[in-house]
């Protein structure tokens, strides 16, 4: 008996060697976890993704769980001043606290679902997601069920959605909390390497995908910036 295949849209993330990690580009309507400490880069990486979307004719959403919505906008425009008419129109930034992210994403009434589809947005951005995840710790234990009900209340969009999170304190690969490896379709992080664990030697930035299409993997390039602070990966080899 034949079966029914759902091809899979790619489409392209907008850094330039990713989407060669990823088979040819990030799946529509996945969910990306972007694990990184502080400073590896994770806004930039947002940036980048959400300029791409424009580029290709989508709308985006960032959704800042901390920093002011002006000074979002302020970094985004220094990038890509050409920008600038399309705020607030193809692109928008809005600033919830994770309260009220949580409680929007509330499966009965979905208030983050609504937004997303209301606006017609095709790429949805939370940084930094991982002030959420702080939320659900209790004396009791994590609260993994309300994690996984955001997780698929962004699912239910349809949009491609790129969650920020903190890098386990003992473990760069690991996040957190250590739920973003389970939830999420996509896991990838940005993390510093000190050549011969010599912390006095200038370090050089990975960024590693680990888990794509279902498959757990372990593929890394490195991290290039360019003089406008955007950044491209290439090969260790290279």
């Amino acid at each position: 008996m034949e079966q029914n295949v759902v091809p899979v849209k790619l489409i392209a993330t907008g850094i330039p060697g990713l989407d060669e990690m990823f088979g040819g580009g990030m799946i529509k309507g996945s969910v990306l976890s972007l694990i990184g400490e502080t400073g590896t880069g994770r806004t930039m990486f947002s940036f980048q993704f959400l300029h791409q979307g424009l580029l290709d004719g989508e709308k985006g959403l960032y959704i800042s769980l901390f920093n002011p919505v002006e000074q979002l906008i302020a970094k985004f425009l220094t990038r890509y001043p050409e920008m600038n008419d399309r705020i607030d129109k193809d692109i928008f930034f809005v600033q919830l606290s994770p309260e009220n992210l949580l409680t929007f994403s509330d499966l009965i009434g979905n208030g983050v679902a609504a937004m997303i589809m209301e606006l017609k947005i095709s790429r949805v951005v939370v940084n930094p997601f991982s002030m959420l995840e702080d939320l659900l710790t209790t004396p009791s234990g994590f609260r993994s069920t309300d994690l996984n009900q955001v997780y698929m209340s962004f699912r239910s969009t349809g949009a491609t959605t790129l969650l920020n999170v903190y890098a386990s304190s003992s473990y760069p690969l690991h996040s957190k909390y250590g739920y973003s490896e389970i939830f999420a379709d996509v896991v990838a992080c940005m993390f510093r390497e000190f050549p011969e664990h010599d912390f006095m030697k200038s370090y050089r930035m990975l960024f590693v995908i680990l888990k794509t299409r279902g498959l757990l993997v372990k593929t890394a390039k490195l991290v290039k910036y360019d003089e406008t602070g955007l950044f491209t990966l290439y090969s260790p080899t290279k």
